[in-house]
């Protein structure tokens, strides 16, 4: 039975190992059939950053882009606004300053609505 399974990532493409292994996961559930969403916090929202996911690859493990363009349309992917702000990726209007290559902006109360209505919760 599929179930709606939310990723949280934490490190972003200074370690392109604990970068990419979420979304090798992700890729991995959603071919079991299941709903995955990932949310991008701390250094993980540097990973969206437009001209970012080309160069974070890691030993051994497929291309991080190629793992982002096979669940662009497969998953959904939350920017956490706070680490973007904080980050200087978005100014304190919460408005982009950068463009992101895939991904959407979003606040806490959307990861509570996450973790309440996902069967599984994982933290990388």
């Amino acid at each position: 039975m599929p179930k709606k399974i939310l990723l949280i990532a934490n490190n972003g493409p200074e370690d392109p190992n604990r970068a990419t292994v979420p979304l090798l996961t992700a890729k991995a559930l959603v071919e079991r059939g299941n709903e995955v969403f990932i949310w991008l916090y701390n250094n993980a929202v540097y990973l969206m950053q437009d001209g970012t996911p080309e160069f974070v690859q890691a030993p051994g493990l497929p291309p991080f882009e190629d793992l982002l363009l096979f669940l662009e349309n497969k998953v959904s992917i939350y920017i956490g606004i706070s680490c973007a702000v904080g980050r200087g990726l978005c100014n304190e209007k919460e408005e982009a300053l950068v463009q992101f290559a895939a991904g959407e902006l979003a606040a806490p109360p959307k990861l509570a609505s996450l973790i309440e209505n996902c069967d599984n919760t994982i933290s990388f």
